[in-house]
């Protein structure tokens, strides 16, 4: 592997076939794939021989960089902790839920995957599905097993640009057209309770699904939240969204750039760029677009009308 120099890199995206996918990350992220229907573009996984970012220009993958320059990242984990994708339903996604990590090692050898969302556009009808009515276990399964989702699944309308947290545990899908922003753990653990009895029409055959999992992992009682707003401020120039800053988990954060401002992050981060164009640190911009600043970069300057989601880690101690 030829010496790589500490600078700003393009990521390229890792796309995955859904059943569910539209066509939104096509024509307007300009995304170019031979995968069909494309459901979602990782801009941001490293799990090396399943799903892995290619690192542009320099014939590496996103896990091999994680290895080959860890004082890039400086992180206490044995693989990158986070992901990062945008997500495009042109069918409800199954009704799921992400089991924490003693199940999720105990049972798939994967850690568990809390994740959160940013709804980043969204029909007026646009709805998202996310918790539950029971109120105890026995009530829970009782519901699903008669397959009464209508009186166990709870639903909310889907807010653009507001915020929620998908904790371990909790029932979720996306509804249909609403295009999101999704960060979490880096894993790949999903249990399905519901999947609408569809067909995958390459297989012939129904998705599997996880019902005992579910059953074992459901939290119980629900004490979602649901969407939280939170209110952007004014730093050098950036219109600036913090919402979410976990130690062990993920930081997610927003900056909106009308002209010209200043970011300085003092982790690595990965910036995803879902509106306009310009520059990041010199580097040229469009939407769709993924940089990766190691450790250490510095003050980064944006320029152009942009608006990109900043995701990185902080340590556990």
């Amino acid at each position: 592997m030829k010496k790589l120099k500490k600078k700003l890199y393009r990521i390229a995206p890792f796309f995955e076939e859904r059943m569910w996918g539209g066509n939104r990350l096509r024509t307007e992220f300009g995304y170019v794939t031979e995968v069909d229907p494309i459901g979602e573009a990782y801009n941001v996984v490293a799990l090396p021989n399943h799903a892995d970012c290619p690192v542009v220009g320099e014939d590496i993958t996103l896990s091999q960089l994680y290895h080959e320059k860890p004082e890039w990242f400086c992180c206490d984990t044995e693989e990158l902790p986070i992901r990062v994708n945008i997500l495009d339903p042109a069918a409800d996604l199954s009704v799921q839920l992400h089991p924490g990590d003693e199940y999720a090692m105990k049972h798939d050898h994967s850690r568990g995957k809390p994740e959160c969302w940013v709804i980043l556009d969204t029909p007026e009808d646009g709805y998202i599905e996310f918790g539950h009515h029971a109120k105890t276990r026995e009530e829970f399964i009782q519901l699903a097993e008669k397959k009464d989702f209508e009186k166990l699944l709870k639903y909310l309308p889907a807010k653009k640009d507001w915020f929620i947290d998908i904790p371990a545990g909790t029932l979720h899908a996306i509804g249909k057209n609403v295009l999101t922003y999704n960060i979490s753990r880096d894993a790949d653990c999903t249990y399905r309770l519901y999947d609408y009895d569809r067909i995958n029409p390459k297989t012939g055959t129904p998705r599997d699904l996880h019902t005992q999992k579910v059953y074992d992992n459901v939290n119980i009682p629900d004490d979602t939240l649901g969407f939280v707003w939170f209110e952007p401020a004014l730093e050098n120039g950036c219109m600036v969204t913090r919402y979410w800053d976990e130690p062990g988990l993920y930081t997610l954060l927003r900056l909106q750039v009308e002209k010209e401002g200043s970011y300085e992050q003092n982790r690595f981060a990965f910036y995803t760029v879902v509106e306009g164009q310009g520059s990041i640190g010199g580097v040229p911009v469009k939407k769709g677009d993924t940089l990766f600043a190691p450790q250490g970069i510095g003050s980064l300057l944006l320029e152009g009308k942009l608006d990109v989601f900043v995701a990185t880690y902080r340590n556990a101690k």
